[in-house]
């Protein structure tokens, strides 16, 4: 008897009632929620989504953001960095 072929599949999409997000685990794997609604919040995920699939795209903006983050070699100071990102144009 032949034993069945076990896979290990992770989810690309999720659907969810609530607002969309993305997540983006240490290997790069991608995953989406997205809303029925496909409201601007959706489509805006959606497009992320697509445009990190483009890894000529994708390595500008990690390395637009190392630049961005250099100097900050402590936790605090990344994640004090990445508020200052944050902040809205004055």
């Amino acid at each position: 008897m032949e034993e069945a072929e076990i896979k290990y599949l992770r989810k690309r999409l999720y659907v969810t009632d609530k607002a969309p997000g993305i997540t983006i685990d240490s290997e790069g794997y991608v995953r989406v929620g997205l809303s029925s609604n496909m409201s601007d919040s959706d489509m805006v995920i959606l497009a992320l989504t697509l445009a990190l699939k483009n890894k000529d795209w994708k390595q500008a903006m990690l390395d637009r953001m190392k630049e961005k983050m250099a100097g900050a070699t402590t936790p605090t100071s990344r994640i004090e960095r990445a508020f200052d990102l944050l902040k809205p144009p004055v």
